[in-house]
């Protein structure tokens, strides 16, 4: 039941917030290969006119932004003066170079480019009579213009490699920026940024002393950090005061990989605070920028599909962060019209001056998905905020001011109802409006709205409008008064909770052959309110009961289609899933396990987060099959796991992202 305001009762942009681009790349190795002797990679910019130097320059202004993190930058573009001549082109005025006193990398250097001054800086570094960073860790607070909520901004490189010593090195670097980020006195209500590469690959574990191996010469762990050391995947594991906010860039495709092909090593962490102001993010990718209109605003014209490639093995991630809390739409005058019809809302945050309550952000739409939450309805150019009532109501609320010299006795209030999706016969929603004065809430009955239910199922083409007006009279909103408008979503009578399983839809993982294109698909249903980050798949095998691999967040999952009912599909290509006899999965939904299922048999949980037996699905591939073809998957009619059965889809194609043969979804 979306709302549209078109008097006064609507989104500003936010002239009253202060915005900083904030971008983070590494600018990789590149894989030199001579006319005779070996390859090798060449981790330098070099000088103007070099490729590299150039396609790195390339990137960095069709992003334009504010401040950017550099990792990678090798010594010698320093001294040769290199970095500077990229800074200056790229109009950076304020340039810091992390040192590598007491480090073990002198080669490769963590910079920041900022167009603003640093109000201080300094680098994360060992403690006093010990050595164990590879690279030192910048820190600086940048002097943002019109704001005094200056953010402070740390960038890492961690150690890379996949062998215990190198999983441990990382573990200190992160306690050694967090305990940074502790001693600097921040909150979560105020503005910080960690970025970088973190290399957060391989397995959780815990170390109860030093690897036997590994270590380089000289390491010498501070006495600050005792065992165990604990190396988690997860960034935001790693934080505790003030926690952190995990942002999930994305390219135009929806890819979460910042490391192609496949990874996700470069991240964006924010300040609570930061995370829930109106927020927009891009993995930049040249292969798919195309047009202005796309993505987050950029600089200039699209660039050659093969710069990001050329230019780093690494693409770059920036964003949009606003510094400033919102300020309420202020009355400067009595008869003064404050107006606005929600232009660029792209439904995934609470707009500025807006607060909501009993629902997620689901994006932009025409109606044609049904899960419940807040959305921008309607084209591009003309969004209306909406709400799908789910098992219980929402609420969105907008503050207002008087900034004039007069008592305000009366407000005439108007705006458009649209409703863009129906249920013939179904549940009549309702939208109800109160003005709070002096936190009394005065119910509005003239400007409610019930949602028809004779119009046919599905989404309603143009959203069918209903101007709504009234005049609030008997106010007394002195000089600075501040007062509210709360819309309430409700369900109509007769309507029912949405299923909100989130379950394993399609998998394949043996074909005749080397194995080829293994995947894991997800499905979550239309009550499911939580994130991608909320829900983990976590591979077992069945020989000892274990975990293998890596835990997979549905949020490095690719998102596939949404069906008319509101199921969302995620699908990922996962190598070396294990040929049975038995192994299996289990998901876990908001830190409990929802299922745990296997294959050519069943099998107990030794570790991880299952227990018990698994639940053998009872089909299962024989190592003959084509690849590309025979996946196993749910078919059947319905809304939850319980609704279908397991079959093999022998002789047909994968469905990865989609709905499954013969499945039709309720």
């Amino acid at each position: 039941m979306p709302l549209k305001a078109v008097l006064f009762l609507a989104i500003l942009p936010a002239v009253n917030a202060v915005q900083v681009r904030t971008a983070t790349y590494n600018i990789g190795a590149h894989l030199v290969v001579p006319p005779s002797g070996p390859a090798y990679f060449d981790y330098g910019i070099g000088a103007a006119g070099a490729p590299d130097h150039d396609r790195v320059r390339e990137v960095l202004g069709r992003i334009d932004a504010d401040v950017v993190a550099l990792q990678e930058i090798h010594t010698a573009d320093v001294t040769a003066g290199d970095l500077a001549d990229l800074a200056s082109s790229l109009n950076y005025p304020h340039v810091f170079v992390a040192p590598t006193t007491n480090a073990f990398d002198n080669s490769l250097r963590v910079v920041f480019l900022s167009r603003f001054p640093f109000l201080s800086r300094t680098a994360i570094t060992s403690p006093p009579g010990s050595r164990d960073m590879t690279r030192l860790i910048p820190a600086v607070t940048v002097d943002v213009p019109g704001t005094s909520r200056d953010p402070l901004l740390i960038a890492a490189h961690l150690k890379s490699g996949s062998a215990a010593a190198d999983l441990f090195q990382r573990t200190v670097e992160m306690r050694r920026l967090t305990k940074h980020l502790t001693a600097s006195g921040k909150t979560a209500e105020d503005n910080f940024i960690v970025l970088g590469d973190f290399n957060l690959s391989g397995n959780p574990r815990e170390f109860t002393a030093l690897p036997g191996s590994g270590l380089p010469s000289g390491f010498n762990l501070g006495v600050d950090i005792g065992f165990p050391v604990s190396y988690f995947t997860e960034p935001t594991a790693y934080f505790g005061n003030p926690p952190v906010t995990r942002i999930l860039p994305r390219q135009l495709d929806s890819s979460t990989v910042t490391f192609p092909p496949a990874t996700t090593i470069d991240l964006f962490l924010v300040s609570p605070i930061l995370g829930r102001r109106p927020l927009r993010s891009e993995i930049y990718n040249s292969a798919l920028d195309t047009s202005n209109s796309q993505g987050l605003p950029k600089f200039g014209l699209p660039l050659a599909p093969g710069t990001s490639a050329a230019a780093s093995d690494h693409l770059a991630l920036f964003a949009d962060f606003e510094l400033d809390p919102a300020l309420p739409y202020p009355f400067h005058a009595p008869g003064e019209t404050v107006s606005d019809t929600f232009a660029d809302f792209p439904g995934t945050f609470d707009p500025y001056p807006w607060t909501t309550t009993g629902g997620t952000w689901q994006g932009a739409e025409t109606g044609a998905a049904s899960a419940p939450g807040f959305r921008a309805y309607g084209p591009a150019a003309d969004p209306s905020l909406g709400f799908i009532p789910g098992a219980g109501s929402g609420t969105a609320t907008a503050s207002f001011v008087n900034r004039s010299a007069t008592t305000l006795t009366a407000l005439h209030v108007a705006y458009t109802a649209e409703q863009w999706r129906s249920a013939q016969n179904g549940s009549a929603d309702t939208l109800n409006v109160e003005l709070i004065e002096n936190g009394v809430p005065k119910p509005l009955p003239a400007l409610s709205f019930t949602a028809a239910t004779h119009l046919p199922s599905g989404p309603v083409s143009g959203g069918a409008a209903t101007p709504k007006s009234a005049l609030v009279t008997g106010l007394s909103i002195a000089p600075g008064a501040e007062f509210q408008l709360k819309f309430s979503f409700a369900p109509g009578p007769g309507s029912g909770p949405l299923p909100a399983d989130v379950f394993i839809n399609e998998f394949h993982y043996d074909n005749s052959g080397t194995d080829s294109g293994e995947f894991v698909e997800i499905v979550t249903s239309p009550g499911f309110t939580g994130t991608p980050a909320d829900v983990a798949l976590v591979l077992y095998d069945g020989a000892d009961g274990s975990t293998y691999g890596n835990s997979h967040p549905l949020s490095t999952f690719t998102a596939g289609t949404v069906t008319s009912s509101g199921h969302r599909f995620y699908s990922k290509a996962i190598s070396g899933l294990q040929n049975g006899a038995p192994d299996g999965f289990a998901l876990v939904v908001n830190g409990a396990v929802t299922q745990f299922i296997s294959y050519e048999g069943s099998f107990a949980a030794t570790a991880g987060p299952a227990t018990g037996s698994s639940t053998n699905i009872g089909v299962s591939q024989a190592g003959t099959e084509l690849a590309g073809q025979s996946s196993l998957g749910l078919t059947g009619t319905g809304g939850t796991a319980s609704a279908f059965s397991w079959t093999k889809f022998t002789g047909l194609p994968y469905t990865a992202g989609s709905a499954n043969s013969g499945q039709t979804f309720t």
